[in-house]
């Protein structure tokens, strides 16, 4: 038997011992992986686009971004699930700085599909609760909403209120309602965030929560723009570069 390539791993080895395997099936990742993989991008792409864009595009263009959200963070898990239960195949042949940077990269994603919605989720908790004296409050002590845009356009200048309403557009904020996910279910809030602003005392304290939360969700969101750039080039130069056919083992292509 030849000896093993330098890059050979524990994949290698048992392949090298005998077992029995089809070669395009071992190199290829499951059904289950490449549908989670293409819907959690798409989820992904829609995200980062209404949120990084959210003051100069449509504002209906924003309002499926929580329940997406939502969504990236419930497949995400089922996701960790079946990639911990189902052996992935092995990487391609690549340098060991590759292997290396594709695994930091890899770990780097899977953080960033996790803590991305729950501090958005974060975000929507950090308001009063309906009803309570807190809330009645803040109400009361709303800053005004700034005028429209005389163009008719995005108002690029305006902030809205402390928890960001208002944004783009010069709107006024959206009257405050259980935020539903697709419109099916209502989305429980996080109770120790949002309990905090229920008397008058506490919503200046959740407001400044809201707006460090909201601080590191956008800066999360310029991460994973970065860390998907990382990725897909990756994916492009072993494919076009490298001549790997990196791309069938995500389903696109022969395999």
């Amino acid at each position: 038997m030849p000896p093993l390539p330098c890059w050979a791993g524990q994949e290698a080895r048992d392949m090298a011992m005998g077992q029995a395997y089809d070669g395009n099936r071992y190199l290829r990742y499951t059904n289950v992986a490449i549908a989670l993989h293409w819907a959690i991008a798409l989820l992904i792409l829609y995200n980062l686009a209404s949120g990084l864009l959210r003051p100069v595009l449509p504002r209906g263009f924003f309002v499926l971004h929580i329940s997406s959200g939502i969504t990236i963070l419930a497949l995400t898990l089922v996701r960790i699930m079946w990639r911990i239960t189902h052996r992935p195949p092995p990487l391609l042949p690549m340098a060991p700085w590759e292997r290396i940077t594709a695994h930091g990269v890899h770990l780097l994603l899977y953080a960033a599909m996790l803590l991305l919605p729950l501090s958005g989720w974060a975000m929507v908790s950090a308001n009063p609760p309906a009803g309570s004296p807190g809330a009645a409050w803040a109400e009361a002590h709303r800053p005004p909403p700034p005028p429209p845009a005389p163009t008719g356009g995005p108002d690029r200048q305006a902030t809205g209120g402390p928890a960001g309403e208002g944004k783009g557009g010069g709107q006024p904020p959206r009257k405050r309602g259980p935020v539903m996910i697709w419109g099916i279910f209502k989305l429980p809030l996080i109770a120790p965030i949002n309990a905090m602003g229920r008397t008058p005392e506490g919503v200046p304290e959740q407001r400044e929560l809201h707006e460090r939360i909201e601080g590191a969700h956008l800066l999360g969101g310029w991460i994973m723009l970065a860390l998907l750039v990382l990725h897909v080039a990756g994916a492009l130069k072993h494919q076009l570069i490298d001549r790997r056919r990196e791309l069938a083992r995500m389903g696109i292509g022969r395999p």
